[in-house]
């Protein structure tokens, strides 16, 4: 499975120093309450998930291609619903520093969230 798969998480290494060193590179440049210390947490939630997502869309279109809109309309959603969930519950329990966590985890949010797409059009087109 992982050899399958491996071109995938060599691309998502590469990417995910890219987006570590622009967090870094905004974590020394932004105004302190821009800034989270927790973003090296992000970014491997980011990581973490973007691996697993990819991995059930990958296989649910090799099971039936017709699902795969399904399984991706379905992940996207819970994934959506389940960060928000995530920064509500950061922003609600942690007001002071709320402001620096929500913009370093919507930067990675959308980083990641290109990457997703872009890699899953590329595996389809071959």
């Amino acid at each position: 499975m992982l050899s399958t798969f491996r071109p995938f998480f060599i691309k998502l290494a590469v990417f995910s120093l890219v987006v570590l060193g622009i967090l870094l590179a905004w974590q020394h440049f932004a105004s302190i309450h821009f800034q989270t210390k927790i973003y090296w947490l992000i970014l491997l939630f980011f990581v973490i998930t973007t691996a697993m997502i990819h991995i059930i869309l990958v296989r649910a279109a090799n099971q039936d291609p017709r699902k795969f809109v399904t399984y991706f309309m379905g992940t996207t959603a819970m994934k959506l619903f389940a960060y928000l969930v995530i920064i509500l519950a950061y922003g609600l329990t942690n007001r002071e520093t709320a402001q620096g966590f929500i913009i370093c985890f919507l930067i990675t949010y959308f980083f990641y969230s290109g990457f997703e797409v872009v890699t899953l059009m590329r595996h389809f087109k071959k």
